[in-house]
């Protein structure tokens, strides 16, 4: 190839020319197979919910090497269990009252699970101990029964603290405990100095749902804000919009603190991010808000039903059912990734795992189903747009190489 090209570039300035309008062609050609390429690779889609259990997957935390911990609804009861790495399945919910009634399933710093099981409970599961342990905690300490909705860590030194969200018979609340001992195992070690707080109630109108760190003891609550007034359409009937409160909690007997809250126009908050950076993203059913460390916020005009943080710390959003493409956040940037055929389920959770994006849902049909996503395959030489690039980025190479090689020794024989 660099001979043929050697001798056009010897030829009159004619075959010149025609040299320069043939790699202009190629150029056009190879934009147009790139953008032809561009849709999305390394996407799946299976007709079942989880390998080792077919069932519609209602929550689900991913750990290292393939292990993971999901709340299935299967042949319509519920069950919670954990996956090790030796794929061996273990049913950590099957003395739960009502596993159906779980809030959720947060994953703690060392690895363990901790969900509440029934009222003024907390039960910490340590998957990842030799034999698998437990920690039931009973927060009542002859206080009104409460049930617990959500759960934050947040570390302090050499210690955690944990902010739970209640439901204090008529209205949520807030709640800190702490100190928690960095080593949660042996069990009664890590917990002997902690203590529980009173609530803080939220406002009459608010409803709490979610909670998350964002460092240096402060954390960010969302939930729902409802209203008097009712919609345009329907007056008369209480319409609610997601609230963002801001709180300030450290160690201590003292409650926490509600300093500030920020109202959206509408839509859904559901999932709280909290990014490598230590901010914190809302993604929400109708726009997403960044919450910077020092609380202020920035709104995303992008819709979503699920998101999820990859191991690179990039945001993954998915879309309902029938979108086209997903939305990745980079580095406070947004992204559009155009996918190959439109999202064929409803998503209900989602997560990753050794860079794939899982998303379980169900079909058209109720069944479960998975949708995965290669996080790593956007520009890979596998994928067809990177073996374009890879193959573009070599043959111009070697054209302009050539070129600059005869122009070099043209003005050489010229002096």
């Amino acid at each position: 190839m660099a001979k043929g090209w050697r001798g056009l570039l010897e030829e009159e300035s004619e075959h010149q020319w025609l040299a320069m309008g043939g790699f202009l062609v190629f150029i056009l050609i190879g934009a147009l197979l790139i953008q032809g390429t561009s849709s999305l690779p390394g996407v799946d889609y299976r007709t079942n919910g989880l390998d080792e259990m077919d069932g519609r997957v209602l929550d689900i935390i991913y750990g290292d090497s393939d292990t993971y911990t999901a709340l299935v609804l299967n042949n319509g009861e519920g069950e919670l269990f954990h996956v090790n790495q030796a794929g061996e399945i273990h049913d950590i919910g099957g003395e739960y009252p009502d596993v159906l009634g779980l809030n959720f399933i947060t994953q703690l710093h060392d690895g363990s699970i901790v969900v509440s099981p029934q009222n003024n409970t907390l039960d910490i599961v340590h998957v990842n101990a030799e034999v698998e342990q437990r920690t039931v905690l009973s927060l009542n300490d002859g206080q009104e029964a409460f049930d617990i909705l959500d759960l934050a860590e947040q570390k302090s030194e050499e210690s955690y603290r944990w902010l739970v969200v209640t439901d204090e018979d008529d209205s949520t609340g807030l709640r800190g405990f702490g100190p928690v001992g960095s080593e949660l195992l042996p069990v009664n070690e890590p917990m002997k100095n902690a203590d529980l707080t009173s609530p803080t109630l939220a406002p009459a109108n608010i409803d709490w749902k979610m909670v998350e760190s964002l460092g240096d003891g402060q954390w960010i609550a969302v939930g729902s804000m409802g209203s008097v007034f009712g919609s345009d359409d329907s007056p008369a009937t209480p319409t609610k919009h997601p609230v963002i409160g801001f709180i300030t909690w450290n160690d201590g007997p003292t409650a926490p603190m509600l300093t500030s809250i920020e109202e959206i126009d509408k839509g859904e908050i559901h999932s709280l991010i909290r990014l490598d950076n230590g901010t914190i993203l809302a993604a929400g059913t109708d726009s997403a808000v960044h919450i910077a460390k020092d609380r202020t916020t920035t709104a995303i005009d992008v819709a979503s039903v699920s998101s999820s943080l990859d191991e690179n710390g990039k945001v993954w959003m998915l879309g309902s059912k029938g979108s086209t493409s997903v939305m990745r956040l980079v580095d406070g940037e947004m992204e559009t990734l155009p996918l190959s055929r439109p999202i064929p389920l409803n998503v209900e959770v989602s997560d990753v795992s050794n860079d794939v994006l899982y998303a379980h849902g169900v079909n058209n049909n109720g069944d479960p189903v998975t949708y995965s996503i290669d996080t790593l395959a956007i520009g890979s030489i596998e994928s067809g747009r990177g073996f374009l690039n890879l193959m573009f980025v070599g043959v111009s190479s070697v054209v302009l190489g050539v070129m600059l090689w005869i122009g070099s020794k043209r003005l050489i024989q010229n002096q």
